[in-house]
């Protein structure tokens, strides 16, 4: 029993301190911390831009390491590496606030806070933009016709007949049952219209090679496709990033919408399944990388701007409640509204780290395959 528990305990620590480990953790540091910290860096700039006062920017959180002012602004190096904040001066924005320099933050217009507020959403949207910007220019499009893009393997699908085959990434196949095939499409079709086991020929190398595969019930052997892409210009890149932008913004508020109106939980990502996504896209490759950091700035910029009092979004529906009536909120109201809106958040974190934690046990219960084999979509 003892050496049992001993063991167990030695390939943790193992696990913690290995590679693959150790990098997925630097990259989960990253991407959120450029995410935050871009956040933070859009409120900056929008007060250096309003002419608002910034007490503090600091990089990172906990223990000041370094700091030094400039002008009226005290700019902190601080221990954890993770992301930034932004303390402008006057930030406290209530009827009953004392206003003791006319470039605080609540002496300012209706208008001009609402501007400091969105623009960390905005710089959001904008990094994401950038990114996916790069990507399509750098690596292009991919290739979602089936009949161009050649039958070669991109991943085989644990759990799938050709797992345990020889297949390897990046084999041709080259005929389905002495059927020559020449483009995914054919080897598509050509595996579903078999019946038992599947012979396939492929080549590695130089060499050619063959397997014989038993099908699945759902006609699938367990590969799939080594994505295809097409150069893109300048401008196309540009359309693309943009539409990708609207894309998953546009997408996430319908789904939420449609959840709600059939009365029905909505699915999400805590921070078990944002870690774990972040995780994996390390190790996916870095176009994959960047475009779930462009993934994840869309989405926080977006949830930052629900009127949800204590986010960016709640603080603007207030500051267009102030224009509205002609005069400030109380400070009770306030702090009732911000009270409410920090418990909502707590057990929307509680909710979806819930549901992380079923995904997580029901995956490693059913043993699931990943993905689907033999599919068209790139």
């Amino acid at each position: 029993m003892l050496p049992s528990i001993v063991s167990n305990i030695q390939s943790k620590i193992l696990w913690l301190i290995s590679p693959d480990t150790l990098l997925s953790a630097a990259g989960i540091a990253f991407a959120l911390g450029l995410v935050i910290f871009v956040h933070e860096l859009g409120h900056y700039l929008a007060c250096i831009l309003l002419k608002i006062k910034v007490e503090e920017f600091a990089m990172g959180w906990g223990k000041v390491l370094k700091q030094w002012k400039r002008g009226d602004t005290i700019y902190s190096l601080r221990a954890i590496p993770v992301g930034g904040f932004l303390k402008p001066a006057g930030e406290f924005y209530a009827q009953e606030a004392e206003i003791k320099d006319p470039r605080e933050f609540a002496a300012q217009p209706c208008w001009k806070r609402v501007i400091m507020t969105a623009a960390g959403a905005g710089m959001n949207y904008l990094l994401a933009f950038v990114l996916f910007f790069l990507i399509v220019l750098t690596v292009g499009l991919p290739v979602s016709d089936p009949k161009g893009i050649a039958p070669v393997v991109g991943e085989i699908v644990e759990g799938y007949p050709a797992h345990s085959s020889g297949l390897q990434k990046g084999d041709l196949i080259t005929a389905v049952n002495s059927v020559p095939v020449y483009n995914w499409e054919e080897m598509v079709n050509n595996i579903a219209a078999s019946a038992g086991d599947v012979s396939l020929q492929y080549k590695r190398g130089g060499e050619t090679l063959t397997a014989l595969i038993p099908l699945a019930e759902d006609k699938k052997i367990g590969v799939a496709l080594e994505p295809v892409y097409k150069k893109a210009g300048l401008l196309l890149s540009l359309r693309i990033a943009a539409h990708q932008c609207y894309y998953w913004t546009a997408l996430s508020i319908k789904t939420i919408a449609k959840k709600l109106w059939q009365r029905q939980a909505p699915e999400m990502a805590g921070p078990i399944g944002i870690f774990e996504i972040v995780g994996k896209g390390v190790h996916s490759g870095a176009e994959d990388y960047f475009f779930l950091i462009g993934l994840i700035s869309v989405a926080i910029g977006m949830f930052n701007l629900f009127p949800i009092p204590v986010l960016d979004g709640g603080h603007i529906l207030f500051f267009i409640i102030e224009a509205i009536r002609g005069k400030k909120m109380k400070e009770k109201t306030l702090g009732n509204a911000s009270m409410a809106g920090a418990c909502f958040l707590l057990l929307l974190v509680a909710y979806a780290t819930y549901g992380d934690i079923a995904r997580i046990t029901k995956r490693g219960a059913a043993k699931t395959p990943a993905a689907a084999a033999s599919t068209v979509e790139p």
